[in-house]
């Protein structure tokens, strides 16, 4: 009987501490976080001139999971945050009179974005995180829409004829595109050049030319430029693509179906001697940036990828030259996409996008949001951070956006 009694007593302190075990590892697990993020102006702001009343936003992929705004002196207070790996990004535009007013010196009267952000940052403390951004100049035209995955036609095979980028003028007034640039970054399955170590570059594998003598290819305010691979309606061989019979220029390649009566493109750089047209990879990366310059981008340097002296060579094209850019990444089949490969700086693209597909072939189009309809027309978000301007879908068409 008193073994019993005494195993009986043993099996209960038993339970008891593994109950107390199990208690104690569920309070671990969700115990949550409170801390402030400060947000830094970027140079060339008075000293008393804080980032305030502005939204961060702390997130999971393209998923914001937290917010808050930061008061007077530009902190951000944030609470019941569950310890993570995060984004943390923020962005805001300040107007031409209010930028004159914060400047430490004499500057132009214009708009201007300050963009910031912190990407793949382990949260697993309570210390104040601190957070510098950069400024830009606001932009008229932006890359808008980019087109990349392909999809399966009648045959359900793969299908990218039907690639295209497109560009918006988010401004109030007509402009010209004749002469302006655009290009696509290097794609090696592990970035050869990191924009964590390139800040005065970006590496391109093709660059191409708006054609044009000055003022030959206008773009009204509101108004879009389509470039495409093949200008046909694709819709013919794929039910579900589109019909492209209307885009304003083409990258003409003889082992494509070609538009006669859409202009050529001019290719002014590939890294391909085989491939004349975009060269946009169906799973991705695929990232863009639009640039203006009047030098000779014929005589910029071009260099292969770090430790080798034969493959690919790359244009290096400097990111002063840049008006605006589009980051889109590889989304990994386990881990998603990896931050550690953006090519591009912060103040051109804070943030990053990805489509769900792994291959691609899904029609998915990384496309960038409505921000408001004003004044008979569109205008659409602008903050120098693709996760937050940014939206994916498998249905919007050329010349449509969508509200995020």
């Amino acid at each position: 009987m008193n073994k019993l009694l005494s195993l009986s007593i043993r099996l209960v302190i038993s339970f008891l501490f593994i109950g107390m075990a199990s208690c104690s590892t569920s309070d671990d697990v969700t115990k949550t976080l409170k801390f402030d993020v400060q947000v830094t102006m970027p140079t060339g702001f008075k000293s008393d001139a804080f980032y305030a009343k502005q939204t961060v936003n702390i997130s999971k992929g393209s998923a914001v999971v937290y917010t808050a705004t930061t008061d007077d002196k530009g902190v951000a207070h944030f609470e019941n945050v569950i310890p993570d790996v995060y984004d943390i990004s923020t962005s805001c535009e300040i107007s031409g009179d209010n930028y004159v007013n914060m400047a430490e010196g004499d500057v132009e009267n214009t708009a201007v974005l300050i963009a910031g952000s912190m990407l793949q940052q382990t949260v697993v403390t309570e210390n104040p995180i601190s957070l510098t951004t950069q400024m830009s100049l606001k932009q008229s035209l932006l890359v808008s829409k980019i087109y990349y995955a392909g999809c399966k036609d009648n045959l359900l095979k793969s299908y990218t004829a039907d690639q295209y980028i497109e560009f918006f003028n988010n401004s109030d007034e007509d402009i010209y595109v004749d002469g302006l640039y655009f290009a696509l970054t290097e794609t090696e399955s592990t970035a050869a050049f990191p924009a964590s170590s390139n800040q005065d570059y970006v590496y391109v594998k093709q660059v191409f030319q708006f054609p044009g003598s000055g003022q030959q290819y206008k773009v009204a305010a509101g108004g879009t430029i389509l470039v495409a691979n093949s200008a046909i309606d694709h819709t013919a061989s794929a039910s579900s693509s589109v019909n492209l019979t209307s885009a304003t220029f083409e990258a003409k390649d003889p082992k494509k179906v070609n538009n006669p009566s859409t202009p050529a493109l001019n290719l002014t750089y590939t890294a391909y001697s085989t491939i004349p047209s975009m060269n946009l990879l169906a799973g991705g990366d695929a990232t863009v940036v639009l640039f203006k310059t009047t030098e000779d981008v014929s005589k910029w340097e071009t260099v292969y990828k770090p430790g080798a002296t034969s493959g690919l060579l790359y244009k290096k094209v400097p990111t002063k030259t840049v008006i605006d850019g589009l980051e889109c990444l590889k989304n990994k089949a386990t881990t998603g996409p990896d931050a550690n490969s953006k090519r591009l700086y912060n103040y051109i693209d804070a943030g990053y996008q990805f489509i769900n597909a792994v291959s691609g072939y899904t029609g998915e189009v990384v496309t960038r949001a409505k921000d408001k309809e004003a004044n008979g027309r569109v205008y659409l978000k602008d903050s120098n951070n693709s996760t937050n301007d940014f939206t994916v879908s498998a249905t919007v068409k050329p010349g449509q956006y969508l509200t995020k």
